[in-house]
């Protein structure tokens, strides 16, 4: 940073992730959202480092966030077990595979 620049507070940071986030989610380049960091005071190579790593983080959320999917199959396996099990129990004519 230079000696004109200054150094954002935590609120400030914060309010700089959601702006760049919607910025981006609205589907703004990161180049152009950067440029608007830098008319705010913040230095060209920090604004686009933060952009990028802003992206990358929404890039990566989506990912985090739908899992694997494993607890579906669980649910769904467990369901089919307990449907064979009754038909087992009560000599139902039908078995699910």
């Amino acid at each position: 940073m230079s000696a004109n620049e200054h150094k954002p507070d935590d609120a400030a940071i914060e309010q700089a992730v959601h702006k760049v986030a919607e910025a981006l989610e609205c589907g703004r380049p990161r180049s152009s959202v950067a440029l608007d960091l830098v008319a705010e005071g913040w230095g060209e190579a920090e604004a686009m480092t933060f952009v990028t790593d802003v992206d990358s983080q929404l890039k990566e959320q989506p990912a985090a966030s739908s899992g694997s999917g494993a607890m579906g199959w669980i649910v769904w396996i467990g369901i089919l077990g307990l449907i064979n099990f009754l038909s087992w129990a009560f000599d139902w004519p039908f078995w699910l595979y």
